[in-house]
């Protein structure tokens, strides 16, 4: 029996599993000294340099956990083979008694269960896909800065275009009847509004670019007849991959991959997006002039004040079932993400801003073979008119909030 003596934990004695569990009946296997071994490496992974005094006891306790079931069905084999060939009880498959025996490696098993345990111990942490490899960092989760606002210090540049357009025809983009303009009329206003993200700590520092079309004015009704009202997000474009994953999946963001390349000069400017090399959509701000600002706004977009937040859907097909059928979903429902809560996770402050009214927004659909994947997407943007352009500005800043107020609307 190993005996360990630490003055770092309550207790003054642990009883570790067994070193040598044929030591009270025969050594038919031979395998004492090599469980020891085991109880070694298993040792080694939970109770690494540098592990704090007051996590001695449970680490501990897991190392307990990974060998105590191990060493015990091994004493069992050894009692079993050591029995009389005569006895009854004695016949035994040997194959399968050296398969797990031999199979096995105690650092892959113990380094596994550490992780469990280690993620286990943060009940806010979150799996995304591939689960395989553990948790995923994300904007709403930056396992390895371990900082409790990461993007307080990032910083934005975003620039919007809000302008009129027909009512009748941006409300085909709502998902379902529940999604209505609160107002009357054939007119609405929209915005486009692009975000040049950078020093993003789960990024590693770096950042991204995004552009929305943001619809304002929309309420959603809930089952039980209560409304709900907020800015309407029918689609985001990223730049990026690692957004576009984490938006989509723990959100339910309508993000599509393109590219957005962003061209300013102090009165100018210009967004191109395209699709490996084809470009359908150039918005150019013209004339800016620059203001004294003092209050805050964000980095998701420039228009949202408009609303107090902003409403998405979010929907996940089901895999086809056994018959192969397709058409469910495994989720088919609104969010909605409150402006305020936000702002109490990150404050975000505005260093510089530009304003004008002069702005061009021009969209080419192509055609399908230019834009395979996403033609049926700009074919419907390039339909939205723009009656008027009532505003144009571009703001400077930094806190970047990290949507963590997204909540399911019912």
């Amino acid at each position: 029996m190993l005996l360990i003596h630490s003055s770092h934990v309550s207790k003054d004695i642990y009883f570790l599993p067994s070193i040598c569990p044929g030591a009270d009946t025969t050594t038919d296997q031979g395998q004492g000294a090599a469980v020891a071994i085991e109880d070694a490496a298993a040792l080694a992974v939970v109770l690494p340099r540098g592990v704090h005094r007051d996590e001695i006891e449970d680490r501990l306790k897991l190392y307990n956990e990974c060998r105590y079931e191990r060493a015990h069905i091994i004493q069992e084999f050894t009692r079993i083979a050591g029995r009389d060939r005569d006895d009854p009880a004695g016949s035994v498959e040997m194959q399968s008694f050296m398969a797990y025996n031999m199979g096995y490696d105690e650092w892959d098993s113990a380094t596994k269960k550490l992780q469990d345990w280690e993620f286990a111990r943060s009940p806010h942490v979150f799996q995304r896909m591939p689960v395989a490899f553990g948790p995923m960092p994300g904007p709403r989760q930056a396992l390895y800065t371990q900082k409790p606002v990461p993007a307080q210090h990032s910083t934005f540049v975003t620039a919007s275009v809000k302008f009129k357009t027909s009512r009748t025809l941006l409300q085909n983009l709502f998902p379902t009847t529940s999604f209505k303009f609160k107002g009357p009329g054939t007119n609405c206003y929209v915005s486009w509004s692009q975000t040049t993200l950078g020093s993003m700590e789960w990024l590693g520092g770096s950042g991204y670019n995004h552009i929305g079309l943001y619809v304002h004015g929309v309420e959603y009704t809930k089952q039980d007849g209560s409304k709900i009202s907020g800015t309407y997000l029918p689609l985001l474009f990223e730049d990026s991959t690692d957004p576009i994953i984490s938006g989509r999946d723990e959100i339910g963001m309508p993000k599509v991959f393109c590219t957005v390349d962003v061209r300013r000069s102090p009165d100018f400017y210009s967004i191109r997006c395209g699709w490996r090399g084809a470009s359908f959509m150039a918005i150019d701000m013209h004339q800016l002039s620059e203001n004294s600002m003092s209050e805050a706004t964000n980095g998701v977009s420039a228009s949202e004040n408009d609303d107090n937040g902003l409403l998405v859907y979010k929907y996940v097909p089901a895999t086809p079932g056994p018959s192969g059928e397709r058409g469910a979903a495994d989720a088919a429902y609104p969010v909605y993400i409150d402006h305020e809560m936000n702002n109490k996770v990150v404050s975000s402050t505005i260093n510089k801003t530009w304003t004008s009214k002069n702005a061009s927004i021009k969209i080419d659909s192509l055609t399908q073979r230019d834009l395979p994947t996403i033609h049926h997407i700009v074919s419907k943007l390039q339909e939205i008119p723009v009656f008027e352009v009532v505003e144009c500005k571009v703001v400077e800043g930094c806190g970047v909030q990290d949507v963590s107020s997204a909540r399911r609307v019912e």
